[in-house]
């Protein structure tokens, strides 16, 4: 690849990721740890995030992990640049949806809503949402950019923002022309609205002297009341 232009870049890929995506127990351990995160240090009786903005929500995968294991969200709205992956998380999440107005006889209903575009295109919404969630995005973003868009999703979060991406104390000397590492946690500290970040790095003990490392960490930062 000669040159990286992430909207052309993700545009033509999202029209065979699903194909090519393979499920591994690095992700199985992704989705595990995200989860339990979430229920154990986000999710509150006080305040349990009704209303969630996911960027670059791809084939759904994540989408489909939060509207089954959070049942109590009222809106969820799905961003993704590429026109086709739009088209194949809602055909991916139709079944948990189904699976929600059938258990709630539709008393309940959810607010889901499908949006295309890239988060620098992203309008800026008449309203804030208790989480906006980003599963490995932010690593494709320009280091040119990253800042100005890590402003972004904090301007559209009223309590939390949390994003999983690759993460290396030591920058390896190769790397995908694609991926980037960014020092998210020196970022969110410098923006005024954050009051607390949060780094987990996701990685599982296996035996003494193996554990699963997929090299990505939980970045969660809080936002001040505002």
């Amino acid at each position: 690849m000669l040159s990286y232009i992430p909207k052309e870049y993700w545009f033509e890929q999202g029209k065979i990721y699903k194909d090519q995506f393979r499920y591994n127990k690095k992700f199985k351990l992704q989705e595990q740890m995200l989860t339990d995160y979430l229920k154990t240090n986000v999710y509150s009786s006080s305040f349990p995030f009704l209303t969630v903005l996911e960027i670059g929500c791809g084939f759904g995968r994540i989408t489909k992990l939060l509207l089954t294991n959070f049942p109590h969200i009222k809106e969820y709205v799905a961003v993704d640049l590429s026109p086709h992956q739009i088209e194949n998380a809602k055909e991916y999440v139709t079944p948990v949806v189904d699976s929600r107005k059938k258990r709630n006889h539709n008393n309940d209903p959810l607010e889901l809503h499908f949006i295309v575009s890239d988060i620098q295109s992203l309008p800026q919404f008449n309203k804030k949402y208790d989480l906006v969630i980003a599963s490995e995005v932010l690593l494709h973003i320009l280091p040119s950019e990253i800042e100005d868009v890590i402003r972004k999703l904090v301007s559209l979060s009223n309590k939390h923002i949390v994003n999983i991406d690759w993460y290396e104390e030591q920058i390896p000397k190769k790397a995908a022309p694609h991926n980037f590492i960014h020092n998210y946690e020196k970022i969110y500290k410098s923006i005024p609205l954050v009051k607390g970040i949060y780094k987990i790095p996701i990685k599982k003990k296996r035996a003494l002297l193996f554990k699963l490392d997929v090299k990505q960490s939980i970045f969660h930062a809080l936002v001040a009341d505002n």
